[in-house]
């Protein structure tokens, strides 16, 4: 689909038979762009650009939206195009003799001088001048902006790759946010956004921070589906990194083998430790691999991608490139045959953008989403976190807070992942606006014909969706994790300005339909593996049903199963993410514990009968995140309440034995209610932040309850997971109660601390 809001002068210009109709009508060599005819409506957004229009252009990646800007910018005779963007395109650009320029803190400074010299005379030679955003926003640089302009020399401003300045939300990269001063200075200079990824009302915020003329404005939306890449989505069980490798080798090397010579692809991974990880065991396995991150000399990044650029044919060269979503922007090579998703990206966005870097050559191209409920707890924690840091970011700088965008497009992404109903193409469109009605004839497959795994093989995905792990697994394994370094991280999280509903949804309808979001029965099993995906040997928990829109798979007969004891404050980590804890004292020596045997009597039900509740005291507690209304706040008190009875109940059932595992007898009454209070609040916001409704809500309530009470079941080698946990929910209360007092409350006047038992 696309849309137009034309300019009348950009409308005469694209009707202009004496426009030029190919690149090589207007004079531009092969050599110059990789080819000479026009591709999609880029005939169309050139002549608006030229005609001087504001032009906000959304095409997929592999378009050819670079072309846009670059070609008035070099056919213009005189005057500068200053593009905000990153700065891979420059080298290739001045290999054919462009002139094109790049501002950086890497610019050497005998370049910068000579940059600088040009831009401030009367009749620059410069045609392309790329900048960082932060760049863009130093006085030094606006004063070299006012003299270009004072010469009537300054032709356009561009904003490349745009999505990043929205993706977060109002906080991401602040300097994107403050481009939109750029038309109050110079009201008459055109401006032009490009972006590979935003959903309708990002369009509108884009068009709106850049103060883009509505009188003005040529809109060119594109159709966002890649109808040669196939979608996949592997599903995993707690996967043990060894095995998770060497599923990825094992991938590639097949590919490799059918195809009778090596492929060119790219495997993207969240950390730097894991891409240097990954490509050492690639390339141990044979496979000509390098990794690339910000954390490698420029000098080596450049080596990696020229030899990558040259792999893929058999020829030598690098083929695989273990990334982080440092590599992809402005990188434009046809042959990716596989991109590949070692960990979930924290966003469909950036999902979306990353394997469109796959089959530009318009071949297919696999995509393949490697997945596991554990990792998805990862993803949505540390975004969960980076948000907390923004809201207080926002507060001290007096900026506007951040929407909740970014949550919601981690969601999206997850349902996405946990779909095995709906064709993974139209999912993806839905998601940036595209109405589909996939019951008319013809339309499902004009826009996937085969090409995911969810149409191609639909029971072979449904089957394979059930070696992920169960919530309840997840939830005494990875939840009280979050706990335990949330409390000690950030023991008093809420801020006044928090309070205000401040938080913007951005999801269609459907979003909900295929996500960690309805209840479930849960039966644990020891079957084998039968997807074909490597997992660690120990036995698999799986769900004994899909989850959203699937047919339950379960029976309403009670089934038995295998309980571990919840391990409070531990969950699988990677390399990568920091945990504040790490300098605390460790577990002691792992001995192999007995699995206890019992029939699962706690059903869901149960946790709601009648009892006899406890007469706990009085507190003034404020729940994190209050300021959100996704879940009423009544249901949240409630399910607060529960979960603080649930905590009370298995302490005093257990008299003084646990507070014992907890190397904690030394507190008195009133310290333990306030820390119990405080881990309550925390194990609430836990099951908050994973929820998007409200049966999904009460459900992992549920749960969380069902786990409180395996408490006592914890095995002497593990308490001192435990002892870290209350520890840490005691020394917050200790700072808000003390924190006018000028006491230390660090080292040896803590009365506890995470111990080992003896």
């Amino acid at each position: 689909m696309s849309d137009y809001f034309d300019g009348p002068e950009s409308a005469d210009l694209r009707d202009d038979p004496d426009f030029p109709r190919s690149l090589s009508e207007a004079g531009f060599e092969e050599s110059t762009f990789g080819h000479t005819g026009y591709r999609g409506k880029q005939r169309e957004i050139v002549g608006a650009a030229v005609g001087g229009a504001d032009v906000f252009v959304l095409a997929p990646t592999g378009m050819g939206k670079s072309l846009c800007f670059q070609i008035p910018a070099i056919a213009e005779s005189n005057g500068v195009t200053v593009v905000v963007s990153p700065l891979l395109e420059v080298a290739r650009l001045r290999s054919v003799d462009a002139t094109v320029v790049a501002m950086t803190s890497e610019t050497p400074l005998h370049e910068k001088e000579e940059i600088i010299q040009d831009l401030y005379s009367s009749r620059p030679l410069t045609r392309l001048l790329y900048v960082s955003p932060e760049k863009f926003c130093t006085a030094e640089f606006n004063r070299l902006l006012a003299a270009t302009y004072a010469h009537c020399r300054l032709n356009r401003l561009v904003v490349d790759e745009v999505n990043r300045s929205h993706e977060w939300g109002h906080d991401f990269r602040a300097e994107y946010r403050r481009l939109g001063s750029f038309r109050d200075k110079y009201p008459d200079v055109p401006i032009m956004a490009l972006t590979a990824t935003a959903t309708p009302v990002v369009q509108e915020d884009i068009i709106r921070s850049l103060k883009m003329s509505r009188e003005r404005l040529f809109k060119a939306v594109h159709p966002f589906n890649r109808v040669n890449l196939f979608y996949e989505v592997r599903y995993l069980s707690s996967p043990a990194p060894d095995a998770h490798m060497a599923d990825v080798f094992e991938y590639i090397s097949s590919l490799d083998r059918r195809r009778g010579r090596p492929s060119s692809g790219i495997v993207y991974c969240r950390s730097r430790a894991r891409c240097d990880e990954l490509a050492a065991y690639l390339r141990g396995k044979g496979l000509s691999a390098r990794p690339y991150h910000r954390g490698i000399k420029p000098t080596m990044l450049n080596k990696t991608l020229e030899e990558w650029e040259r792999g893929g044919d058999g020829e030598g060269g690098v083929n695989v490139v273990c990334a982080t979503i440092a590599f992809g922007m402005g990188i434009d090579k046809a042959d990716v045959r596989y991109v590949l998703h070692y960990d979930l990206p924290t966003s469909l966005e950036g999902y979306y953008q990353e394997t469109g870097r796959g089959g530009r050559d318009g071949f297919p191209s696999k995509c393949v989403l490697f997945y596991s409920r554990e990792d998805a707890f990862r993803a949505r924690k540390l975004v969960t976190e980076s948000h907390n840091k923004r809201i207080v970011r926002a507060e001290s700088i007096d900026e506007p807070m951040p929407s909740q965008r970014a949550t919601d497009s981690l969601t999206a992404l997850i349902n996405f992942a946990e779909n095995v109903n709906v064709c993974r193409h139209v999912t993806i469109c839905r998601y940036f606006g595209e109405i589909i009605d996939i019951g008319k004839p013809g339309v499902l497959k004009s826009y996937c014909n085969g090409m995911c795994d969810v149409c191609k093989n639909p029971e072979k995905t449904r089957n394979r969706k059930l070696e992920l792990s169960s919530d309840d697994y997840i939830a005494s394994h990875c939840i009280p994790c979050y706990v335990a370094r949330s409390t000690h991280s950030n023991p008093e999280i809420v801020t006044k300005s928090m309070r205000r509903d401040v938080w913007r949804r951005n999801m269609r309808d459907g979003d909900e339909d295929d996500g960690l979001t309805r209840s479930s029965t849960i039966a644990l099993s020891k079957e084998g593996n039968s997807s074909g995906t490597s997992f660690n040997a120990e036995p698999v928990k799986r769900s004994s049903c899909t989850f959203g829109a699937d047919e339950s798979l379960h029976s309403n007969t009670k089934r038995k199963k295998t309980i571990q004891p919840p391990i409070l404050g531990m969950c699988p980590t990677e390399p990568g993410i920091q945990d504040d804890s790490e300098n605390a004292p460790g577990p002691p020596q792992r001995q192999e514990a007995e699995p206890l045997d019992m029939y699962a009597e706690d059903s869901e039900d149960d946790v709601d009968r009648p009892s006899s509740p406890l007469q706990l005291p009085a507190i003034d507690i404020e729940l994190d995140a209050s300021f959100s209304h996704k879940i009423p706040q009544s249901l949240r008190n409630e399910a607060f309440a529960s979960i603080r009875q649930a905590m009370h109940k298995v302490f005093k059932q257990a008299g003084v034995t646990l507070w014992k595992k907890a190397d904690a007898t030394s507190l008195d009454e009133s310290l333990k209610n306030d820390v119990l209070a405080t881990v309550s609040r925390a194990l609430e916001f836990s099951v908050h932040s994973l929820c998007t409704t409200q049966d999904g809500y009460r459900t992992r309530s549920r749960q969380q309850i069902r786990a409180i009470k395996l408490l006592s079941e914890l095995t002497p080698e593990r308490s001192w997971t435990l002892s870290r946990t209350l520890a840490s929910a005691y020394v917050g209360n200790l700072k808000a109660k003390t924190k006018h007092s000028g006491l230390d409350i660090t080292g040896p006047r803590t009365p506890f601390i995470a111990t080992t038992p003896s």
